[in-house]
């Protein structure tokens, strides 16, 4: 049922006075209460909306259209989910209908339903009803605001799967309520239950009538026999005051009157008799406003009486002090207590207890509208348990137990006594002890029950604010006694049952479920994260928890929450209380959360920390075995976590009496020996001295700690593949000095460095594990080293493992030296520097590569020792260019002294360089005494130290002029030649072409040998010693072989390989001045002006190619003169398609590559690196001869 309430149509008279009832699937009921002359109805019929719209003399009021007028009728609502009260039921109802719906609105902007201690109330409800004539279902809508700790909550109405009234909080529109000082509680729920839906009482009055001097019963259990119980106004009508549903009385009387059943001799109150003759049990429930305290007692409420001597059941108002003798606890009290209290009559064969008096506690009546119940009920208990109850405003004011030998126990709530129901839980069967319960209990085989003298004889009546015979029923003459009670009446009923206390509390105080996700906001994780909890107000108050009526925050969750890794709590259970109020502040009353460590369950118990808002949680003694064998089990071991300071971070500490952990290498319980296990020393508690604080915190994770080698060790515990692993790690600082060498570049047999002298720090570490197999440690280190460049590097000496303890950490720097030593090409190759290496650089946007120090700018100052460069020591030997950048100086013993100082950066600084250098090279090629073929060595030197631009790296090596075709060629480059012969094909071979073809390979080797003082380059080692003399014109017809380049005056100092810049074609006939063309002279400006020249070319079409030596994985690879690195490593790996001047490093890994670098009379080569950074342009780096990659 989603309400229920009266309909009086005013204008019609009081003669129309309705029942209705709202259901969600059968729509609105109406229940005709009276019947109108002339209309041929039965009393208590029900109909539909429609039929009751239907009817001639409703649709006289109720017409089709606007809202109708309030003066016309007057109607109540309840909601069987949200009292009224302080009110009995709302009355700010209006009615809408047109030619489609009927509709029921309700608002009120008062206060209501306020909690039992006030903590939640509500206001604003705005809610209507609405049914659709041509259909039996209604709808709700609309909405009530509940205030909860000052704070306003829109509760939406709305159906439950049930299809009962609940009002819904939306979570769309997010709340938080401050549980201060804890944290936070965002809601999800925040709903009005309904309750059960109400019993139908045998009798209801709702005073609905507004006038008239009947009072009509609104019950609906009603039969022939047992008709409804009307009562009728016996005294003048100036004694009674209607009201909007209620009804005021002062010295009056109102009265059950059935002229029927008392003309067969029958009580006009028969069906309640009956009733609870049956049953045996009894509610009386009341909406009463008192005008007045210290009213005369008895100022009868209620009575169900024979005559004053003989009631049956009756409520009153006022001092009991004559009802001493009817077990009034407070009788004979100096004092007199206003206070209500029931007379009930049961059976006893002693007249003077006919009655059992049950009071509320003294001074519990008010002038304000109070909720009144009375209980009886049968005891099947077979104890004391009370079995009548008396309670204010849905809370339980005093109980008594009744029975038949009169032995009572009595119960005042307010004063805070020991509730009997626990007293007799404490004592079930003392009264019955050593009886069969099956044969004497007090109810078993008995005739008569409590109410059974109940008779149900006509001078039996329903009586309200008086006593019954107030006047004689014939008006002979008034009473002797006259006991009026002065009031307002609004709801009055009575059931042949005891209501449970929840139905009784239902009906005053509203039953919410409140649940959110709770935030600890200074607690670590996980009770920082969101909790599942429930908020409870002021619960229903019931004899064993009333003392504690405070509001309640539960928390409760099974769900596995990490704290650290391997440590989960599983279970979260705490309980917060507070008093009633706009702001509570919470207090932290009770918890238990239970855990998981390495697999080991542990209960902690949760108390208020020392900070506010904070918890620590306590663990019991238990033994936490480690995991290791029984031998690691720490007995008696207390855990204590709290949060620190900023309630982030869990902190740990622990209170044991084992001092120590052990593991040996076997498990044979043989004596511990330091050579081959391991001990691990606890630390001593802070506090408790004699004890030890093995276990902790730190890093997020749960540790055991103490000293191992003299230091602090950590070890985290977890589990692996079903294995118990301790795992820690120690960082020791340790000094050494050695000397390592020769170093080599790794794989291959390249020196770096014969030997280096280390001294330095190194940073070992220590990551060790226990296992019930043992110690197992992986040890790594780190150092520093300055290397020739002056740049200090970090070495990583690689991990390594050990399998035995060691007993200093000497012997760890041992171990870590030894494994130095074997790996040291590893170790130092990737990292060690020069004194200068080869960078690259980016200048006007083009890659620059230079010889230095990797911070060092590219135009530094280049200083190289030369051998004897000319014939005869003279000053015209010591030149300078004209910028002054290259500088040649002629020494005492002949040797040279090369000087490069580049020109500061410019916006075309290289262009200077390359200008100056081709002065440079001029003036030492037309100096008189230059040695004859050292000019090459002089250009190798310079490029090997001067910055180049990358696409300019060939032209000073070889003299490579890409837009004139030539190259200069040098000793120690080999010729490929590709030969083509003529081939002629016959006239009638149409299918057929002469021309060129291929006809074979040779490849000829460049040397150089002394002709005098003068170096010269030929064409094969072994014909230079020889000297065969040769007549071929190889200028007209071409050379056949090496042999014929020997011809006289054809082996010169300096060669060039000039390529025409039209090839001849490969059909037809040769032009020797289309062939690639070997030149020679004794200077290269002879060559630049090709004067004084020999030259040659091979016979046919031959393709001649300048290679040079380069040294890939240590094997010496011949590559054409102009190969770049990518086309080399094209051959081992894939490179993608990338652009100029992009790294190869993320697509092929590092390759490392080493460039000659000579110095020195003797020409003594050396290697230098070539750093190829991240970011280095070197996709289309040239290769030099000699060049080493390492790949």
């Amino acid at each position: 049922m989603l309400a229920y309430g009266f309909i009086t149509l005013l204008s019609l008279g009081s003669e129309y006075y309705f029942k209705y009832e709202i259901d969600a699937q059968t729509g609105f009921q109406i229940y005709w209460i009276t019947i109108p002359e002339g209309l041929d109805k039965e009393r208590y019929s029900k109909q539909t909306i429609s039929e009751f719209l239907a009817e001639s003399s409703v649709a006289q009021i109720l017409k089709p259209g606007a809202p109708l007028d309030k003066s016309l009728y007057q109607a109540s609502l309840i909601l069987p989910g949200l009292p009224a009260s302080p009110f009995d039921a709302f009355y700010t109802i209006e009615l809408t209908y047109d030619s489609d719906s009927f509709t029921l609105g309700v608002q009120s902007t008062d206060s209501f339903g306020f909690s039992p201690e006030g903590s939640t109330h509500f206001k604003d409800l705005n809610l209507s009803f609405t049914q659709q004539l041509n259909s039996e279902t209604v709808t709700v809508s609309g909405t009530v605001t509940a205030v909860f700790s000052g704070q306003d909550i829109v509760l939406e109405a709305g159906l439950s799967d049930g299809s009962e009234l609940i009002f819904n909080y939306n979570p769309n529109n997010p709340q938080e309520i401050p549980i201060q000082p804890w944290g936070n509680l965002e809601l999800t729920t925040f709903t009005v239950k309904p309750g059960s839906n109400p019993l139908q009482p045998q009798v209801l009055y709702w005073f609905g009538e507004k006038s008239g001097e009947w009072v009509y019963d609104c019950s609906l259990r009603n039969t022939e026999d047992a008709p409804a119980i009307d009562l009728r106004i016996q005294t003048e009508p100036e004694t009674v005051q209607w009201g909007l549903g209620s009804i005021a009385v002062k010295d009056g009387l109102i009265e059950s009157e059935n002229a029927t059943l008392e003309a067969a001799n029958l009580s006009s109150a028969s069906k309640l008799i009956k009733a609870f003759q049956e049953s045996n049990e009894i509610t009386i429930a009341t909406w009463i406003k008192p005008s007045q305290t210290g009213q005369q007692y008895p100022a009868i409420v209620l009575t169900l009486s024979e005559d004053p001597q003989n009631p049956y059941v009756t409520l009153a108002q006022g001092d009991s002090e004559w009802l001493e003798g009817y077990g009034n606890r407070w009788s004979g009290d100096w004092y007199h207590h206003d206070e209500y209290s029931v007379l009930l009559r049961t059976n006893t064969n002693d007249r003077n207890r006919y009655w059992q008096i049950l009071t509320t506690s003294p001074d519990t009546v008010t002038t304000e509208l109070t909720y009144v119940v009375y209980t009886f009920s049968q005891n099947n208990f077979g104890d004391e348990s009370d079995n009548a109850k008396l309670y204010l405003n849905g809370k339980l004011d005093n109980s008594k137990w009744i029975n038949s030998d009169n032995q009572e126990r009595h119960f005042w709530r307010n004063k805070n006594q020991q509730s009997n129901r626990a007293k007799n839980r404490n004592q079930r069967g003392n009264r019955w002890k050593n009886r069969d319960d099956e044969e004497d209990s007090p109810w078993k085989d008995r005739d008569d029950q409590e109410l059974n003298l109940w008779t149900n004889d006509p001078a039996v009546k329903l009586a309200l604010a008086n006593d019954v015979l107030f006047l004689d029923r014939r008006g002979n003459s008034r009473r002797n006694q006259d006991f009026p009670w002065e009031g307002e009446l609004y709801e009055v009923a009575i059931y042949d049952s005891a209501l449970t206390p929840e139905a009784i509390y239902q009906r005053y105080y509203p039953t919410i479920e409140i649940l959110g996700n709770l935030t600890l906001t200074n607690m670590p994780t996980p009770l920082n994260q969101p909790l599942t909890a429930q908020l409870t107000l002021e619960g229903m108050p019931d004899v064993e928890h009333y003392s504690e009526s405070k509001l309640n925050l539960k928390v409760d969750t099974s769900e596995i929450r990490e704290v650290t890794p391997e440590f989960d709590f599983t279970k979260i259970a705490l309980e917060w209380q507070s008093e009633p109020g706009t702001s509570p502040t919470w207090y932290f009353k009770w918890g238990q959360v239970d855990s998981t460590l390495w697999k080991t369950s542990i209960p902690f118990t949760a108390v208020q920390a020392d900070a506010p808002g904070k918890l620590a949680l306590n663990s019991p003694e238990f033994d936490l075995q480690i995991g290791l064998g029984q031998i690691n089990t720490l007995e008696g071991l207390c855990l204590f976590l709290k949060p620190d300071s900023t309630g982030e971070i869990w902190q740990m500490s622990s209170i044991t009496s084992v001092s120590e952990l052990e593991l040996p290498q076997l498990r044979d319980y043989r004596p511990f020996d330091w050579t081959v296990d391991f001990k691990l020393l606890f630390a001593r508690h802070n506090q408790q001295r004699s004890q030890f604080d093995p276990l902790g915190i730190e890093d997020g994770k749960v540790v055991l700690k103490g000293n191992w080698l003299g230091e602090n060790l950590v070890l985290y515990g977890w589990w692996r593949n079903e294995q118990f692993v301790l795992e820690g790690q120690r960082t020791l600082s340790l000094p050494f000095q050695v000397t390592l060498g020769p170093i080599f570049e790794p794989g291959t047999s390249q020196k770096i460095i014969d030997q280096v002298a280390i001294a330095s720090v190194m940073n070992a570490t220590v990551i060790l594990e226990l296992t019930e197999l043992g110690f197992l440690a992986k040890v790594s280190g780190t150092f520093d080293w300055t290397d020739q460049a002056g740049t200090v590097n970090t070495f990583t000496v690689p991990e390594f493992t050990l399998v035995r303890p060691p007993l200093t950490p000497n012997h760890i720097l041992e171990a870590i030296l030894a494994r130095l030593n074997s790996q040291v090409d590893v170790i130092f190759a990737q990292q060690f520097r020069h004194q200068a290496d080869y960078y690259f650089t980016v200048v006007e946007q083009k890659p620059v590569i230079y010889l230095g120090k990797p911070n060092d700018p590219a135009a530094i100052t280049q200083t190289t020792t030369l051998p004897q460069l000319f014939n005869t020591a003279a000053d015209s030997n010591n030149i300078s260019s004209t910028a002054g950048i290259f500088t040649l100086t002629e020494n005492a013993d002949q040797s040279c002294t090369l000087t490069i100082t580049p020109p500061e950066s410019s916006d075309n600084w290289l262009d200077q360089l390359k200008t100056d250098y081709d002065n440079f090279i001029a003036q030492l090629d037309t100096n008189s005494n230059l040695i004859a073929g050292t000019l090459t060595l002089v250009k190798t030197r310079i490029a090997e130290r001067m910055p180049l631009l990358v696409e300019e790296i060939l032209y000073y090596y070889y003299g490579l002029d890409s837009v004139n075709g030539y190259v200069d060629l040098q000793a120690g480059m080999r010729l490929r030649v590709d030969y083509q012969n003529y081939q002629f094909v016959h006239p009638a071979q149409s299918t057929a072409n002469s021309g060129f073809v291929g006809s074979g390979t040779s490849y000829y080797s460049l040397n150089s040998y002394r002709d005098g003082t003068n170096l010269m380059i030929n064409f094969d080692g072994f014909l230079s010693q020889i000297q065969p003399y040769v007549t071929t014109d190889i200028a007209t017809v071409g050379a056949g072989s090496s042999l014929d380049t020997f011809k006289v005056g054809y082996q010169k100092p300096y060669l060039r390989l000039v390529y025409p810049s039209l090839a001849a074609p490969s059909a037809g006939s040769l032009d020797p001045g289309q062939a690639a063309t070997i030149m020679g002279a004794a200077t290269v400006t002879d060559l630049d002006k090709k004067t004084n020249v020999a030259s040659f070319y091979f016979r046919g079409r031959a393709t001649v190619i300048p290679e040079i030596t380069v040294v890939l994985q240590e094997q010496p690879v011949f590559v054409p003169v102009g190969t770049t690195l990518r086309q080399l490593m094209e051959q081992r790996v894939s490179i993608p398609s990338v652009s100029l001047g992009e790294s190869l490093l993320n697509s092929t890994g590092k390759p490392r590559l080493s460039r000659l670098l000579h110095e020195g009379v003797s020409n003594e080569p050396s290697y230098r690196f070539i750093y190829l950074d991240v970011d280095s342009p070197v996709l289309d780096l040239p290769l030099v001869k000699g060049d080493r990659i390492v790949l």
